[in-house]
């Protein structure tokens, strides 16, 4: 039996994860421009309620990057995870194996982004479940007969 729909849906997911680590990068990036955290200080600067908070900009800056790296870290275990199940799955090995693991990655990437990866999660959980759901056919043997049917000669 080939999991052509299985393995289309973890593509997909993947893909969808690198799109997201990349767009984490950029991200990260940008916060670590001195021209932006310019311009964050001048918002914080013009805002009375968090000026009054007592709020540090720079802190801000540092959260948003320890963010992100946790953020890609989450993404890259998914991505290995899944990845890992893709190769599980391939010419039907071991489907029950790809599906534990691509429900694991779907939890993984679901909760560890705290649901901002959403869709990637949706698609590796469809994956797995399609892995377990699905039961190989079963092919009779035309040879194979019971004792009281006629055999052929």
């Amino acid at each position: 039996m080939k999991r052509t729909a299985e393995g289309v849906l973890t593509i997909i997911g993947i893909v969808v994860n690198i799109l997201m680590m990349i767009g984490v990068f950029i991200m990260s990036a940008l916060f670590n421009d001195p021209a932006m955290q310019e311009e964050i200080e001048r918002e914080f600067q013009n805002d009375p309620a968090l000026a009054d908070a007592g709020i540090d900009p720079s802190v801000i800056a540092g959260w948003f990057e320890n963010l992100g790296v946790f953020f890609n870290v989450v993404v890259i275990i998914s991505t290995i995870l899944s990845l890992i199940s893709l190769f599980a799955m391939k010419r039907n090995k071991k489907p029950k194996l790809a599906g534990g693991l691509l429900i694991a990655s779907a939890l993984v990437v679901g909760l560890g982004t705290l649901l901002l990866g959403w869709l990637p999660a949706l698609l590796f959980l469809i994956a797995g479940i399609m892995c377990f759901a699905r039961k190989p056919k079963v092919v009779e043997d035309p040879y194979t007969h019971s004792d009281d049917e006629m055999r052929p000669l």
